[in-house]
């Protein structure tokens, strides 16, 4: 069951003040979708590294015009795995043009979506892509899937959108050739509505409730809305279990910076997070130390700012507690509309005219 419950303004507000400055970023020459520069992804996508039979094309709105290309990067997702994903050979092609459609107007047809004059920017050649391994936090610092051009392209100085065209034609794969594997590239889910989800990244180990010996852990998605509002689902697994007394509750910690600190009663158990503000959650945990609920018409937090959550539960009667993993996120800015990027895939066969568009896409860097 999942529970929702309003929290007053003036408690969340309370961490506002003593938030860190304005993010600041080492940027491209630039990137889309254009505010995921210096922010995790909310998804992941195995298009079109993953796939070893493919086209995929990426419109792309917010790129400068004026602005000389010489090559395009992915780089990993930092919160759907957390271990190594293999090196691989791709034998592909890149075709840049500036499309006569915006990445609203995407077209599920290639053709109508290429502009004149496209430019062969990489002709079909085989490329060599590095293992990677979950970065310390989010995002990730390196653009580790880089796809130099031979031919660089100039963004028409009127600017417009320019479409990326990546054809797939085998792949070399730790499990074989021609596989479609699981790359695990960073992605961004855009909303029609302005709405923006923002995934936690999660890091140190929770401890176990008493009698269990599963660390507890927790996850977490921070919406923001164009209403000016935020909320918070919060899910936790392997915590007290309620013995159905409804005395077992969930919480909630937001804090500006990670902690560390042992709890006194329990020196296996660490407050990760600096705990500016405790939230109770609503509802009771269930009899199997699970919780899924919802913290809703959150007053908006400023965008930029890296908080540090962590949750837990206890119960009231006993005392028994378990705290999850510290979970972290930067907040985000609402969504951009019209949405600036677009994705238009056919996962199967690269000599295909049409794919389905798709509001999902690969964050990417230009360089």
């Amino acid at each position: 069951m999942r529970h929702c419950q309003t929290i007053p303004s003036v408690l969340f507000l309370a961490i506002v003040a003593q938030l860190p400055g304005e993010l600041e970023a080492q940027q491209p020459v630039a990137w889309s979708p254009l505010d995921r520069a210096a922010l995790e992804g909310s998804s992941y996508s195995h298009y079109p590294l993953g796939r070893h039979n493919a086209r995929v094309q990426t419109l792309h709105d917010e790129v400068v015009g004026g602005t000389i290309l010489t090559g395009h990067a992915y780089r990993r997702d930092a919160i759907g795995v957390r271990g190594q994903v293999a090196g691989f050979q791709s034998d592909l092609q890149v075709t840049l043009s500036m499309s006569p459609n915006t990445a609203a107007q995407a077209s599920p047809v290639f053709a109508s979506n290429t502009g004149p004059n496209p430019v062969v920017a990489l002709p079909r050649t085989i490329l060599a892509f590095p293992a990677t391994t979950r970065p310390a936090l989010d995002p990730t610092a390196a653009w580790d899937m880089m796809i130099p051009y031979a031919v660089p392209f100039l963004v028409a100085a009127t600017s417009g959108t320019l479409c990326v065209d990546v054809e797939i034609f085998g792949n070399l794969t730790a499990t074989g050739t021609n596989r479609n594997v699981s790359i695990y590239l960073d992605a961004h889910q855009q909303f029609q509505d302005g709405r923006v989800v923002q995934p936690g990244f999660r890091t140190g180990i929770g401890c176990p409730a008493p009698g269990s010996t599963n660390n507890c852990y927790a996850t977490l998605d921070l919406w923001r809305f164009a209403n000016g509002t935020t909320e918070i689902d919060v899910s936790i697994r392997d915590g007290v279990a309620d013995t159905g007394t409804g005395t077992t509750a969930a919480f909630l910690t937001i804090g500006n910076s990670m902690a560390g600190t042992p709890w006194p009663a329990r020196q296996d158990c660490l407050f990760w997070s600096s705990a500016e503000i405790w939230f109770a959650l609503p509802g009771t945990m269930t009899s199997t130390g699970t919780y899924d609920g919802t913290l809703t018409n959150l007053p908006l937090l400023p965008s930029g700012h890296r908080i540090w959550c962590q949750a837990g539960s206890i119960d009231l009667s006993s005392v028994d507690m378990s705290l999850s993993d510290a979970i972290t996120l930067i907040t985000p800015p609402s969504g951009s509309l019209p949405i600036p990027a677009m994705r238009i895939a056919n996962g199967s066969n690269q000599a295909a005219t049409s794919g389905t568009v798709s509001t999902s896409v690969p964050v990417m860097a230009f360089f």
